[in-house]
């Protein structure tokens, strides 16, 4: 794991609450990639508040990087606030990050069981980003008591998607400092590790379709149907 990426993962904590400060101060060229890693992960609205609630600490990104990353931000929340109906899942989040979450294409019920196996699918193409992590982290902590193991869908499909949402518990344990009080399944860092590197686009081609292909061999089926 790349120093910038343990760095983007506190800034998220700082984000959401769960620490204050970021660690050490970013350089100027590592807020430039902290800013360029929010749009790939598609949480820039959500980082940007991260990054003013650093200013009592006295860290600023360079400007043109700060007024770029505000109008992102600005436009995410403008969006949000013209929005024709509210997103479910935005209302998981604090108040004040609701109106900078970036909105995706889907918009599911409030529930664990649904909520992984969309992203199990959303990983098996490939497609998942630290946004639909962060949205399931949100989820699980609003609701409390709630958060069974997954049941019914057939036993080797069930041990696939558990095995992937063990290690979701370990990413969001690491990104997020999700609390094991509010984990449906024990988290597993075996797996959590290589999620993490594929979130973060790391994980090598040929590695990651031998991995998807020996642990997930019925999500391949999904794919090839």
């Amino acid at each position: 794991m790349k120093k910038i990426d343990e760095l983007f993962f506190e800034l998220l904590q700082v984000s959401v609450g769960q620490t204050d400060c970021l660690s050490r101060g970013p350089e100027p060229e590592e807020w430039l990639q902290l800013y360029e890693m929010s749009k790939q992960q598609n949480v820039e609205g959500v980082c940007y508040h991260g990054v003013t609630k650093l200013f009592e600490f006295g860290l600023r990104a360079p400007q043109e990087v700060s007024l770029d990353w505000m109008a992102e931000a600005e436009t995410i929340r403008e969006a949000n606030e013209t929005a024709v109906s509210p997103s479910i899942l935005s209302l998981c989040y604090s108040e004040e990050l609701q109106d900078l979450r970036q909105r995706s294409d889907y918009e599911v019920k409030m529930l664990s069981d649904v909520i992984i196996q969309r992203l199990y699918k959303l990983y098996l193409h490939r497609e998942l980003t630290m946004r639909d992590v962060m949205d399931y982290y949100y989820v699980l902590t609003a609701n409390r008591g709630m958060n069974e193991p997954l049941k019914g869908g057939g036993l080797l499909a069930s041990l696939s998607v558990r095995r992937f949402g063990r290690g979701m518990m370990w990413l969001l344990q690491h990104t997020l400092r999700l609390e094991r009080q509010f984990m449906p399944f024990e988290p597993l860092e075996k797996e959590g590790r290589f999620l993490l590197s594929d979130v973060m686009r790391e994980a090598p081609k040929v590695e990651r379709v031998l991995h998807v292909m020996i642990t997930y061999p019925l999500g391949i089926a999904d794919l090839r149907a």
